[in-house]
């Protein structure tokens, strides 16, 4: 006599356990919160705040000169190599270390037009200084980007970036 009406106790058993499992497990697509990167990056934020408006006080006097503010780069890069360093050791934190390689490379281009302002100094002797307006756009740029890694960070802390 068979006595298997479709209601098998071990199948069950099984899927309970099964539902029970996965339900304790979550797949993390992105980076945990950071507070270190959090408080690094406001902090390079601040120095590159500071810099720019020293540079728009400097505007037209030798002292807005590249040969005169190269330490905030070297700086400046110290700073962002350690916070890529950080963030490329968190597991899941791609975006956010592109975010730095991209804030990187925007550094780069900074330094790169106050060098070239320096270059035309000397071949026209005339005084030339990263202009106010360009300041006002890089500041613009460079915030743009601090906002957008911080963003993602207070994200991650609210649990909204899975």
């Amino acid at each position: 006599m068979n006595t298997n009406n479709g209601y098998n106790p071990l199948r069950l058993i099984l899927a309970v356990l099964l539902l029970l499992a996965m339900s304790g497990c979550t797949v993390k697509l992105i980076a945990s919160y950071d507070e270190t990167t959090d408080q690094n990056v406001t902090a390079l934020q601040r120095k590159m705040e500071t810099f720019l408006t020293e540079l728009e006080t400097k505007d037209g006097l030798p002292e807005c000169s590249y040969s005169n503010n190269s330490a905030f780069y070297t700086e400046a890069k110290v700073d962002l190599s350690a916070i890529k360093v950080r963030v490329d050791a968190i597991p899941n934190n791609d975006i956010t270390a592109e975010q730095i390689v991209l804030l990187t490379s925007s550094l780069n281009d900074l330094q790169a037009l106050h060098q070239l302002k320096d270059k035309k100094t000397t071949t026209e002797g005339e005084l030339k200084c990263v202009s106010s307006d360009e300041i006002k756009a890089l500041r613009s740029a460079f915030n743009a980007s601090f906002t957008a890694i911080l963003k993602l960070e207070l994200a991650k802390k609210r649990g909204e970036a899975n």
